[in-house]
This record gives C-alpha cells, sequence and structure tokens, in this order.
C-alpha cells in the first residue's frame, strides 16, 4: 500500500488510477466526506466504505491530492487551493 499499489480487491489503488486522473477534484470531496458504495478503478470494482476526514482543512486536503497526482510515478495536473475550495462547497454529500 506504501506504493500506491492498494490492496488488491479491496482498497483501490492511487497509483496510476484512472479514477483519481479522470477527476481529481473529485479525491477531495472522498476526502472530507468519505465514500460509500462501488467504485470502478482500472476496470475493476471496489466496493469498500473510505471514512470521512472532515477536520483536515482545504489546504491540507489540497496538498494531499498534490502529492497523490505526483507520487508513484504518478503524472497527473496539479489542482489549485481555489478549485479545491470550489470543489468541496459543490460536493454531494
Amino acid at each position: 500500500m506504501e506504493d500506491g499499489t492498494g490492496l488488491k480487491g479491496i482498497i483501490p489503488p492511487l497509483k496510476g488510477a484512472d479514477y483519481v486522473k479522470t477527476d481529481p477534484l473529485r479525491t477531495a470531496c472522498i476526502i472530507r466526506y468519505g465514500i460509500q458504495g462501488a467504485v470502478i478503478v482500472n476496470d475493476t470494482t471496489y466496493n469498500q466504505p473510505m471514512a470521512a476526514i472532515p477536520e483536515l482543512t482545504e489546504f491540507e486536503i489540497t496538498n494531499i491530492i498534490n502529492y497523490i497526482n505526483q507520487a508513484w510515478g504518478n503524472d497527473f495536473k496539479y489542482v489549485k487551493f481555489e478549485e479545491v475550495k470550489e470543489r468541496l462547497e459543490r460536493c454531494n454529500n
């Protein structure tokens, strides 16, 4: 897991994850509010809930997303603080 590959069949990978690359700001909502239900990452379905971490600031969430987007060989776009803040206001929680 520390290499970004997740846990096969249980926790989706962050390394090379199309789910993250397609909509990196969606990650902000997941970090803040958690997620329930199935998600498809790189053609594999995962259905393990992720707990919310509401105490993180918008700045901290921005840093986490940018870390994910550049770690483990990922070359995903950087997100701006203002984009994260705006997306968090529109999360469907």
